[in-house]
């Protein structure tokens, strides 16, 4: 049985040189900085690891140090989990690991509710104004978290075992695909009861009570015999698609575009129904003395042309809105297919509000 957390979904590029310490990347000595105090010490920003840290190092941190005067470092972070365990230790006792982190949207969620996230005012950003709706959560008190970067999950195939593009989320019910897909293994990072909700319900809604989540998961039993495999890390998955012995199933876009980068003869589909569209986001510890460098940092990050050097170079979706992108059309239907509002976006707060019971109720589906 699948273990209850999340994996990293990136952990298939981590490599064993990613994965250890950060890199620190200097400021032009006398350069004229973007802040104006002399910062007490390096402002780090913890990233996923592996080929998406060197990306990041290249089109985002390097052009960034060129502009400050003070140090940057990157480090690459670990699960979700085990990061918010160290940062509410780490804020407890008034310390910062790290200053800036991508985080998962519900990693953001528990974080404001132990209070780990330093809160923006709206107003201290330039480019705030850029960001997509839906990717600047606003609060009462202020701003917790800010869009870094967004991605899809979209329906994949071998084009050497089925040539015909799977593009609906009906195929998951469809018999033709007996035994044949490869499945995401946790209800926290498949969305698979958002899909069934949209695709058979009357959307989201349903999942707004218990009654309503175990309905959508009685439809959902009917996906289990296509499902040849449900896969927790996606290097397993992308092998046996590759190799045509799980020939199809549900993988991020990205991924499925560095596959086709390698030869591998795969093709992704962005669905009928909506793909998934998934985000990480930047928060700032609350223990941090580096705020101004760190509102520095994000600000810049949030810039149309850094968020289209991002998303050119990982294959992710910016997240800024279409008009202020100069990615061109062909590229952005790549990376982003219709674009968000044709995405189905995750009912995270399931996740925060009610995991455990989540947890338990997931568990029992795939073992009956």
């Amino acid at each position: 049985m699948p273990e209850t957390h999340s994996f990293g979904r990136r952990e298939f590029l981590k490599t064993t040189a990613a994965g250890t310490g950060a890199i620190a990347l200097s400021g032009l000595a006398g350069c004229a900085g973007l802040g104006g105090d002399e910062p007490s010490g390096p402002l780090t920003v913890a990233v996923y690891g592996g080929v998406f840290k060197e990306v990041l190092d290249e089109q985002l941190f390097a052009p960034f140090s060129e502009e400050v005067d003070y140090e940057v470092e990157s480090e690459a972070s670990p699960t979700a989990e085990e990061a918010l365990t160290q940062y509410e230790n780490a804020v407890s006792a008034g310390e910062a690991p790290v200053d800036v982190a991508i985080m998962s949207n519900t990693g953001v969620l528990k974080g404001m509710n132990s209070d780990l996230w330093h809160l923006w005012g709206g107003d201290e950003f330039e480019n705030l104004q850029y960001i997509s709706d839906g990717l600047v959560k606003e609060t009462d008190d202020g701003i917790p978290s800010i869009g870094a970067l967004s991605w899809y999950i979209n329906l994949v195939q071998n084009t050497e075992v089925i040539e015909e593009p799977i593009d609906t989320w009906q195929a998951l019910w469809d018999d033709q695909y007996e035994d044949q897909l490869g499945l995401l293994s946790y209800a926290s990072n498949s969305f698979l009861l958002e899909v069934t909700a949209t695709v058979h319900f009357d959307g989201k809604e349903i999942l707004d009570t218990q009654d309503g989540v175990l309905e959508v998961l009685e439809k959902l039993e009917e996906v289990k015999p296509q499902a040849n495999f449900w896969y927790e890390n996606e290097a397993d998955f992308q092998q046996r698609l590759r190799d045509a012995e799980v020939p199809a199933g549900m993988l991020y876009n990205d991924v499925t575009l560095v596959m086709q980068d390698e030869g591998a003869p795969v093709q992704s589909n962005f669905v009928e129904e909506g793909s998934i569209l998934d985000s990480g986001h930047w928060v700032t510890l609350a223990s941090t003395d580096l705020t101004e460098q760190a509102r520095e940092f994000i600000d810049f990050a949030s810039q149309p042309s850094i968020q289209d050097r991002i998303a050119e170079n990982l294959y992710t979706s910016p997240t800024i809105e279409r008009q202020y992108s100069e990615i061109d059309d062909d590229m952005y239907e790549t990376i982003a297919g219709p674009g968000p509002g044709a995405a189905i976006v995750p009912k995270y707060e399931l996740y925060v509000e009610q995991e455990d019971w989540v947890k338990e109720r997931w568990n029992e589906f795939l073992i009956e």
